[in-house]
């Protein structure tokens, strides 16, 4: 099937996102048909129409700026923004706005955006996080056990306060688990009473239970008052835990109750403290001692300030919070991201919940503390994993698309003089020049079969399958054939090589054809970027650590020294725009690299922009023949 330009705009009114061009003046050059749809205009409408007419006059300069900054970006960077768009019946309407800088492309020849109107995901999202925010701070901060439950009656949602009345674990509540703590003469009663009126539903009458909670381990009743009322809607019930037994903390009572929480502070795996109104720190369980590397002997009844600012367990606004009547404790900060410092004086982050409670007047603040460097380093990671994954993908299209470039070349030529000779067969007179012909496309298949060669041997290297044919070789030799092979392209761009050998270049053991590819490959890039009648060097010697090595220098175009690093990664063209003046399809120095790799050498470059590059191959020495190797 053909795309072309109406089977693309079919898919485009479907779609859910506006499709739209931005010239450089901040005018739409081009809108898609989804316009009408999603924005109430009709493109024709719109086109010629600057962008920022459209925004709320409160976030036109934001708009504006990120417009002016995404055009100075470059085309491999995206860019997201949300503000208000006027929509054609005149309300405003949240949108998302995606762009990307296509203003080189002569094609398009300004911003490319992709809008989505996200009113309704916005207001959904507000009013749910509204809701869930005052539910929650409700919920654990009342002074009563909250539950909720499903249209059986097992409990799905039950407050810290329910699991302390209770005197189980949150986890244990759930279900039908909560009536494991009810006194056992109490319990077929309140099975009975809370099965009443479950099959009504919403259409329940409130009901209103009294019985005890029995802790068995610490011999105690507790009484309490149930009352459970039909939740609107949801076919489950909502319900409240009320503490209305009076009882006397005694001395002992109080002590296991110490213990009790000590031992429940001390085995969380957070680290969790408690300091005073003046910083002073009052409690630092097991878990803290670990994370900051200070035992709590040293620590407790001194300042907070040398591991982080009391400050941090504090009101941040500074006003003090109000406890309501009856109201002990309160949440004031969860998941506050906060920067520590341990006893040895290393930095780590660290997310904070705090939660303040008074006692007969006096406020403490308890903080739960994680270390959260570890996540931060696999969202790192997860960060640079996407990063190479769209490198990667970006890589691929420049690849396929010089690879195109590089494969048409050669091949028209074939094609071009097999329809030469094609068309000349009957004619006599053309005889002559048949050979050239016949040379041209055997030239051009040469290239085409270079090129491919090139694309298997740095697979195989990549993927560990390019075997070595090793044996004793003389490197004079080999550089000597490689400027030979060298000898064309340099006369076609009149540049001299020079040859420099050590008189006393010893004989090694290597892969003479791998050997002579990589010089090929170094030579063909020194000729390619000299300029005319300059000269490249060829030398080969001893150098100071006693390896042998090959340099190849030339004093061409040169290249940044940032752009070292890349040239070495295959399929890497620092020109990647179809007119680039210098062909090729970026795999010369990746194998040449590799291969000298596969040696146990090593290939680096030293360069300059018009300054020439130097590119040194080096051979250890366990690959230097003696005469008694050569002899043997």
């Amino acid at each position: 099937m053909q795309v072309n330009e109406k089977t693309i705009r079919a898919l485009m009114r479907n779609v859910r996102d506006v499709a739209a061009v931005v010239a450089a003046d901040g005018a739409f050059s081009y809108v898609g048909d989804a316009a009408a749809r999603v924005l109430g205009y009709a493109p024709e409408q719109m086109i010629g129409t600057r962008l920022i007419d459209y925004a709320h006059p409160d976030e036109r300069d934001e708009v504006q700026r990120r417009m002016a900054a995404r055009l100075a970006a470059p085309s491999n960077m995206i860019g997201t923004v949300v503000f208000r768009f006027r929509h054609a019946d005149g309300r405003w309407r949240w949108v998302e706005a995606v762009s990307n800088n296509q203003s080189d492309d002569p094609d398009i020849g300004g911003m490319v955006l992709n809008v989505r109107d996200v009113t309704e995901r916005l207001d959904t999202a507000e009013r749910l996080r509204v809701s869930e925010a005052r539910y929650q701070t409700l919920a654990e901060s009342a002074p009563v056990g909250i539950f909720q439950t499903d249209a059986a009656g097992g409990v799905i949602f039950a407050n810290a306060r329910f699991a302390s009345i209770a005197g189980l674990a949150p986890e244990r509540l759930m279900g039908n688990g909560w009536l494991d703590a009810v006194h056992p003469q109490d319990r077929p009663q309140v099975e009975a009473d809370w099965r009443r009126g479950l099959e009504q539903g919403g259409g329940a009458a409130p009901l209103l239970l009294d019985f005890r909670f029995h802790d068995a381990a610490a011999a105690v009743d507790m009484r309490v008052l149930c009352q459970r009322v039909p939740l609107e809607g949801d076919g489950g019930f909502i319900g409240t835990i009320t503490d209305v037994s009076e009882y006397v903390r005694t001395a002992n009572a109080l002590l296991l109750s110490e213990a009790r929480n000590k031992a429940t502070v001390d085995t969380a795996a957070d680290a969790i403290l408690t300091i005073d109104d003046q910083g002073c720190v009052v409690s630092f369980n097991r878990a803290a001692e670990e994370m900051f590397g200070v035992a709590a002997a040293d620590i407790l009844w001194n300042s907070l300030d040398t591991l982080f600012p009391a400050a941090q367990l504090r009101e941040l606004d500074g006003q003090r919070f109000d406890f309501p009547p009856g109201q002990t404790t309160a949440v004031i900060a969860r998941s506050r991201a906060i920067e520590a410092r341990r006893a040895d004086g290393a930095l780590f982050p660290i997310e904070l919940s705090v939660s303040a409670s008074e006692v007969e007047g006096r406020r403490f603040y308890t903080g739960i503390l994680r270390d959260v460097t570890e996540r931060r380093r696999i969202e790192r990671e997860m960060i640079a994993a996407k990063e190479a994954a769209e490198a990667a993908d970006k890589a691929k299209s420049v690849f396929v698309a010089t690879m195109s470039h590089e494969l048409r070349t050669p091949l028209n030529a074939v094609i071009g003089f097999a329809q030469l000779l094609e068309m000349k067969l009957d004619d006599p007179a053309s005889t002559e020049l048949y050979p050239d012909y016949v040379k041209s496309i055997r030239q051009s298949g040469e290239q085409l079969l270079a090129i491919i060669d090139d694309i298997l041997d740095i697979a195989r290297v990549e993927t560990g399958r390019l075997d070595l044919f090793e044996q004793p070789l003389d490197l004079g030799a080999v550089v000597t054939q490689a400027v030979s092979e060298m000898g064309f392209m340099a006369d076609h761009n009149t540049v001299t090589v020079e040859v420099l050998l050590d008189p006393d270049l010893p004989p090694i053991r290597g892969d003479e054809r791998r050997l002579r590819q990589a010089l090929c490959n170094l030579l063909s890039n020194g000729i390619k970027f000299s300029h005319p009648n300059q000269t490249v060097t060829v030398s080969a010697g001893y150098d100071a650590a006693g390896w042998v090595a090959l340099v190849v220098r030339d004093s061409g175009i040169g290249l940044d020294p940032s752009d070292i690093p890349k040239v070495t990664q295959p399929f890497v063209q620092l020109d990647q725009s179809m007119a680039r003046r210098f062909e090729g399809v970026g795999l010369g120095l990746p194998l040449a690299h590799r291969l000298v790799e596969a040696h146990g050498g090593t290939l680096t470059i030293e360069s300059q922009l018009d300054q020439g590059c130097v590119v040194t191959i080096r051979l250890p020495p366990e690959r230097i023949l003696s005469l008694e190797d050569m002899l043997g």
